[in-house]
């Protein structure tokens, strides 16, 4: 099977494109679209076309923060470009079906939970909306195969989503990271100990990141584990529950290489064989404990040292020179 993974340089931002061929035809899937300007920058990598179009076969949009949604609002209204199949995990209907709804006015709680997914700057646009309106809206399920791809959904597990949309509804507000106009320094390496004292902190784990999906491709031998912003606690689930996928799996790094998202014990049990960081590379994006921590098991690549990154049937090409290379 021939295939490539691309995850596009969109700065502190999640963009993914995966073309995969079965032998007879190009199948695409999007897994987040980046900022609301970014869309442009993604139908340049679309393989299937039809009709001069763009065709993405399978879009998803792992959780609502700005960075992962924007794009997805032009990419819909995009007349050269149809998404047939458009997977997001609509919180308004948990919280439909929730007791907890009764502590409030009828409809508010499933109201503010789909508001979630307004766009960033135009309340009046609803990304569940437009989604119905401009394609065919799945209800993600985990566990099954897309058609025509070996890409599926594995987290996070129902319950815990269902929680994490509760605390979206009553109180939403995206994780801010401390403004940091300093870029990453290769050259500054963290002691041992340091690396340890900043991955041991506790972990913040806002409701948007723990609600985020969690999808594997798995074409070969080689898995490529696609995260989104997802936090330890449903990493650590998915290894559980794919243990015989998951270790050694080429690694795309939650949340632009972020200290919020990972622990060395979920590093340890993805023992990843290539990490790859779609972030602007300041000191926070990505952390040096993270990338510390990551290189003790393989090579780290991020985009803002080599651009956009491209893993065609393995390894990564583009070719890529390592943030940091796998320690020794």
């Amino acid at each position: 099977m021939k295939y490539e993974v691309i995850i596009i340089d969109v700065k502190d931002a999640d963009a993914i494109v995966i073309n995969c061929h079965d032998g007879e035809r190009w199948w695409t899937a999007v897994i987040d679209a980046g900022n609301v300007g970014d869309a442009n920058k993604m139908k340049t990598y679309v393989k299937h076309k039809e009709n001069n179009k763009s065709i993405i076969d399978y879009a998803f949009c792992t959780h609502p923060d700005k960075d992962h949604k924007g794009g997805f609002f032009n990419l819909l209204t995009d007349p050269q470009v149809e998404i047939c199949n458009f997977y997001i995990r609509r919180p308004d209907t948990l919280m439909r079906n929730d007791n907890r709804r009764l502590l409030y006015e009828t409809g508010t709680l499933e109201a503010a939970a789909k508001a979630v997914y307004n766009h960033p700057t135009d309340d009046a646009r609803n990304l569940i909306d437009e989604a119905v309106l401009y394609s065919h809206l799945v209800e993600p399920a985990l566990g099954q195969d897309v058609t025509g791809m070996p890409l599926m959904i594995i987290g996070p597990r129902v319950k815990f989503f269902q929680d994490a949309c509760y605390q979206m509804a009553i109180s939403f507000a995206e994780l801010e990271d401390e403004t940091d106009a300093e870029t990453y320094a290769e050259d500054e390496l963290p002691t041992e100990e340091d690396a340890r004292s900043v991955m041991d902190e506790v972990k913040e784990e806002s409701p948007t990141n723990k609600s985020s999906l969690i999808l594997l491709f798995h074409p070969d031998s080689r898995c490529v584990l696609l995260t989104g912003d997802a936090c330890s606690a449903t990493l650590k689930d998915a290894v559980e529950d794919y243990p015989q996928l998951i270790p050694g799996c080429v690694l795309k790094v939650p949340h632009h290489g972020s200290k919020h998202n990972l622990t060395t014990e979920v590093i340890d049990m993805l023992k990843p064989s290539s990490a790859v960081i779609s972030a602007k590379g300041s000191k926070k994006h990505p952390n040096r404990a993270v990338v510390h921590f990551l290189s003790k098991h393989c090579n780290v690549y991020s985009t803002s040292k080599s651009g956009t990154l491209i893993y065609q049937n393995m390894p990564v090409v583009n070719p890529a020179k390592a943030l940091r290379n796998k320690q020794i």
